[in-house]
């Protein structure tokens, strides 16, 4: 994509998603969200809106500032599951839908790992030639090890928050930890499969070259 179809499509982004939130915020403000009859607080569904909508402002800025850039692929697993975590606290669906949290953890552990991934072939494509993270494998082994111990340190934050605040808002026993450990696990090995494909596809070096700093991708700015 040339960079002047860049900026319209981060321009659109940068409009049209904080709009949406703002329709959302408004739906809850209104008392309309069935989330609110679910045991979700009014507050909590405000400021969920809120950050969301500050979220969506900040990464097109990037785009049109040119500070950074990143790969489209990425940006619509990150926007899926910013959208997806939103209208379900609204609509209840996580007291309503037993099943749901632990889908909501399979496709945020999918963000995470797609993270992971792009960070990895970052470090590969910068490191000396005597120093590898190893084979195509290698790199995915260590993608799913290192999305997946973010979802065990996201459970440990849970459970202390709700200790500190002598609440369980956050975490429902050890059933419910190992569920969503079990669902992170999912998301990283679903992640792990595309990046095995784009691997088998692509190189190391076109992959994070796709991560721009400003008019020059990341391997231009760190040589």
């Amino acid at each position: 994509m040339n960079e002047a179809k860049e900026r319209r499509v981060a321009w659109a982004m940068l409009i049209i998603c904080p709009l949406s939130m703002l329709a959302m915020f408004t739906y809850v403000t209104l008392g309309h969200a069935q989330g609110l009859a679910a045991g979700h607080p009014m507050e909590y569904l405000q400021m969920t809106c809120v950050l969301w909508a500050v979220v969506m402002v900040f990464i097109p800025i990037l785009r049109i500032t040119r500070m950074v850039t990143l790969p489209y692929w990425f940006m619509a697993i990150l926007y899926f599951n910013m959208y997806m975590y939103v209208i379900s606290l609204c609509h209840g669906m996580y007291f309503d839908v037993w099943w749901w949290a632990n889908f909501t953890h399979v496709v945020s552990s999918a963000v995470v790992g797609s993270i992971v991934f792009m960070a990895l072939c970052l470090i590969q494509a910068h490191s000396p030639p005597n120093v590898s993270l190893g084979s195509r494998g290698g790199i995915v082994a260590t993608l799913i090890l290192v999305t997946f111990c973010f979802g065990v340190v996201w459970e440990i934050m849970e459970g202390f928050t709700d200790i500190l605040t002598r609440m369980d808002y956050m975490s429902y026993g050890a059933t419910h930890t190992l569920w969503n450990l079990s669902a992170d696990l999912v998301g990283a090995l679903i992640m792990a499969a595309i990046a095995w494909i784009m691997l088998g596809r692509h190189s190391v070096n076109e992959i994070s070259s796709e991560i721009r700093l400003g008019k020059k991708n990341i391997d231009a700015a760190v040589r």
